[in-house]
């Protein structure tokens, strides 16, 4: 019996257990976030997921949307999963679970998740103000603060108010107001204030979970921050010209400011304040039947303007047209046409009501006839002799009637048009005409509504040619345009005929003419005639349209010409203006090509050019072997003297008669020529420095001896000398390299034995041969 008791009561403990199991629902997980609950939006972070469980880990994401979406965490140990968040812009819920790991689904535990909102941190204030405004219902104060809150948080803001009070003789303690606002862009606070409060100190804060702002603290003298409540627009009753207006004031103020302006306006236009002693304003100068808007404040004598009143709307009232209509008419058979063009609304002054149209006849017995204010025209009797006045009515009255007075005759024009079937539908129709090439003068319209077909035109004058166009305007603003030309009511022959200009250019000729004036055409010119002469005998005429001032006649023969034109109407030919006389010359004869000699001059041409190539290669190839011979020469062994030559001994025998002396014989043998054999140079010289010395005292140089003969056919034969020249071999190393130290300066060889005497002008020196190392020239 006790086992069966003890069996009892641990199945009733079991029971319980599971059953308190149950009810408070153990969790599979824990969730948390590095960055907690609320952070900053574009935050990164990261959310953990320690399972109590073994089992297979799985997360979730949702935002925007309930359905959430499987994540691929990481494993972070045996226990914890982690999620990397990037750039988080809006609010989400994260959440772990524990899958495929139990079967019973009834015991499964329950899964973990987090919401995290993302936000900005608060700004600091702006546009900080206080306003100390006195109660509609009695004289008890209080103080209204505002401000911005700068840009939306989307996470909620906790917004205080810290107000320090001060009077005469005493400071109040520091009081504090809350005020809570989630996305609002402007926060209000208001709080009462005792009548002995003189001066407030405030300050306001706004912070949330990201961050925390405050504004500096700022005094206000609550005389210069009083503000009276918004006045009350009680009655406002316009006439035509003027409005009078009701202001009603919970308390009494010292000013008053009232605007108004018409509907379609912007700009609101101040009135100068006109209080009556029963509280109201009048505004006078407006229009007539107009919709105007009023609104007004009111100020203390110090403090702020208070708040603008509601804004009312009221219409003046209606006076009668001051302006005469735009009116024209056209006749149609047995009908006369009237026509007339809306007013607008700032003319009407009022609503039109209709259109009145009165007929007077001969004995000035009228006919009036009403047209309702949509219609545009109204066809009345045919009349001879009347007059016609149209007036518009509004409730007011009548506008000025315009009077018009039908000019009828037979010789009318009807222009008439149709309308394509699949065009939009027109809005009006206007019809413009005028002489021909003169729009600037004699320009004419008419108006006609939108169901109109053609217009008759009654006052058009005689013999004169007119042009114009219908056109055609749309409820979009948008035009067509038909043209008409070449109309006329009566016409003639015309009274004169153009006069001819030409001009020839070889066997062509350039006919122009200027157009004849409105009184020599006498209608419509339809087209114009050309008559060409030749040797007195009519040849050709040309017919020319009247829209062309000129012609071209082409392939006459020379011969002497007549040319003169007419111009034609409907009716028939005009006289000619005058006759113009031209010659056509004969061609001159051209020159026949001779194939055959532009053949041979060009052969010969080519010879030329040849020959001429030719010689310049000559030249050239003469230029280039006289350079490679004198190379040549240099590389030789002996060098020829150049005195030597034919040229030469001609020189010689000129100079020497000219030089030599009486008894020198003017008849010159032929030279003898000795050969000259250049010794080596001594040694000493070969050893000589260039030193500071050398330059005070010259080495005199080895002479060499040359001997100079000369033979002449005259008495005496003994007048052969010897003379010593300084001569410098060129193996003589250190003299050569004395030059080239001193190339820049003049080169001057002292010699010793020159004097005077040893000048001789006669023949000069002639050589056999001479030596010379050339090899030196190329280095």
């Amino acid at each position: 019996r006790g086992m069966r008791t003890m069996k009892l009561l641990w199945s009733i403990f079991t029971s319980l257990l599971l059953l308190l199991q149950k009810c408070t629902g153990d969790k599979s997980c824990e969730i948390w976030s590095s960055a907690g609950n609320v952070v900053q939006i574009t935050s990164t972070f990261r959310v953990y997921c320690t399972f109590n469980f073994n089992c297979k880990p799985a997360m979730y994401s949702a935002s925007g949307h309930p359905i959430p979406r499987a994540q691929s965490p990481q494993t972070y140990n045996s226990t914890t999963i982690y999620l990397d968040v990037v750039n988080m812009t809006e609010d989400r819920t994260f959440s772990c679970d524990c899958k495929d790991t139990i079967s019973n689904t009834e015991n499964k535990p329950d899964s973990c998740g987090l919401d995290i909102s993302a936000g900005y941190p608060p700004d600091r204030p702006t546009n900080f103000s206080c306003v100390y405004q006195i109660s509609e219902t009695s004289l008890s104060s209080a103080v209204i603060c505002s401000w911005a809150s700068g840009r939306n948080t989307y996470i909620r803001n906790d917004s205080k108010l810290r107000v320090r009070t001060f009077t005469h003789n005493a400071s109040g303690g520091l009081r504090s107001f809350s005020v809570s606002a989630k996305g609002s862009p402007f926060v209000r606070a208001e709080f009462a204030v005792d009548g002995s409060v003189q001066v407030i100190s405030v300050q306001a804060s706004v912070k949330n979970k990201l961050g925390y702002a405050e504004t500096p603290e700022v005094n206000y003298t609550l005389r210069d921050r009083l503000m009276p409540p918004a006045p009350l627009l009680h009655q406002v009753d316009c006439s035509s010209r003027s409005c009078s207006i009701r202001v009603n004031q919970s308390v009494p103020t010292y000013h008053l400011d009232i605007n108004y302006k018409e509907e379609n306006e912007e700009q609101w236009r101040p009135h100068p304040k006109s209080v009556m002693g029963n509280g109201s304003v009048i505004i006078e100068s407006l229009q007539p039947y107009r919709q105007y808007q009023f609104r007004c404040r009111s100020r203390f004598s110090t403090g702020l303007w208070s708040d603008w009143s509601r804004t009312v709307s009221r219409w003046t009232q209606e006076e009668a047209p001051a302006h005469a209509l735009d009116v024209w008419y056209a006749v149609d058979d047995n009908v006369i046409r009237v026509c007339w063009k809306k007013l607008d609304i700032s003319v009407a002054q009022g609503q039109i009501l209709d259109y009145i149209i009165t007929i007077y006849d001969q004995i000035q017995n009228k006919t009036v006839l009403p047209a309702s204010s949509n219609e545009q025209c109204l066809p009345v009797p045919f009349c001879s002799n009347c007059h016609i006045t149209v007036s518009a009515r509004n409730s007011r009255g009548y506008s000025p009637p315009p009077r018009l007075v039908p000019v009828l005759n037979k010789k009318n024009v009807t222009i008439s048009w149709r309308q394509h079937v699949t065009a939009r539908l027109p809005r009006e129709y206007v019809v413009e005409w005028y002489p021909k090439g003169q729009k600037r003068h004699g320009f004419q319209w008419l108006r006609m509504g939108q169901n109109s077909s053609h217009v008759v035109i009654t006052d058009m004058k005689q013999f004169v040619c007119y042009e114009g166009a219908v056109h055609v305007f749309y409820s979009d603003n948008s035009v067509d345009r038909l043209g008409f030309t070449d109309i006329n009511t009566e016409v003639s022959v015309p009274t004169a005929g153009p006069c001819v200009h030409e001009r020839t250019e070889g066997t062509t000729v350039n006919v122009t003419w200027r157009e004849l004036s409105m009184t020599e055409r006498t209608g419509c010119i339809t087209n114009y005639t050309i008559y060409l002469e030749q040797n007195s005998r009519l040849v050709a005429t040309y017919n020319v349209p009247a829209s062309q001032t000129f012609w071209v006649i082409r392939d006459l023969t020379p011969a002497d010409y007549s040319i003169w034109m007419t111009a034609s109407t409907a009716i028939g030919e005009g006289p000619l203006c005058q006759k113009v006389n031209f010659f056509i010359q004969r061609k001159q004869q051209l020159h026949i090509i001779n194939y055959d000699q532009l053949y041979r001059m060009l052969i010969l041409y080519n010879f030329t050019c040849l020959f001429v190539v030719c010689q310049i290669l000559a030249i050239l190839f003469y230029f280039f072997s006289f350079r490679i011979w004198v190379y040549f020469q240099y590389c030789l062994p002996e060098i020829p003297d150049p005195a030597n030559s034919k040229w030469a001994k001609d020189c010689e025998k000129v100079k020497v008669s000219k030089l030599l002396t009486s008894t020198v014989s003017e008849t010159e043998e032929d030279l003898v020529f000795v050969d000259i054999e250049e010794r080596p140079p001594p040694p000493l010289l070969a050893q000589t420095s260039l030193s500071s010395d050398s330059e005070t005292s010259t080495q005199p140089y080895r002479h060499i001896s040359y001997i100079k003969c000369f033979s002449h056919d005259s008495d005496s034969s003994g007048h052969t000398q010897t003379s010593f020249l300084d001569y410098i071999s060129p193996h003589m190393n250190a003299v050569k390299s004395e030059e080239e130290e001193n190339e820049d300066l003049p080169t001057f060889f002292p010699s010793h034995s020159f004097s005077s005497d040893q000048l001789d002008f006669g023949p000069k020196l002639t050589l056999d041969a001479v030596r010379i190392d050339g090899s030196d020239f190329f280095l």
